[in-house]
């Protein structure tokens, strides 16, 4: 992964809301893009490889499932990463399944 890559938990996998966002925004240089960004979300089934497809994409190091461990939830609440080596400035979203079997929801 690129060496500027991060990613940060917006909302935790209890719904609350991470009030610590002012570090991604500074870390990122977010400020320094004004309105010019984009945001990309992905949202679909657990286990469906939506962090491989974000990570292969957008070069984001977000958690992913190792399937040798067995399937299970990776990824809890929604998560944000900043893309690398892309115009405009781009920030990609990572949700929790949508049929998350650890609450419950198949």
């Amino acid at each position: 992964m690129a060496e500027d890559c991060c990613r940060f938990q917006l909302i935790s996998g209890d719904g609350v809301l991470n009030m610590e966002l002012e570090n991604f925004t500074r870390t990122t240089n977010l400020s320094q893009h004004g309105l010019s960004y984009a945001v990309v979300a992905i949202m679909g089934p657990q286990s469906g490889r939506k962090s491989t497809l974000l990570n292969k994409l957008f070069q984001t190091n977000f958690r992913m499932m190792d399937a040798e461990e067995g399937r299970s939830q990776t990824t809890q609440g929604i998560w944000i990463g900043k893309g690398i080596g892309i115009e405009p400035f781009t920030i990609a979203m990572n949700v929790e399944g949508s049929d998350s079997r650890e609450r419950g929801q198949v």
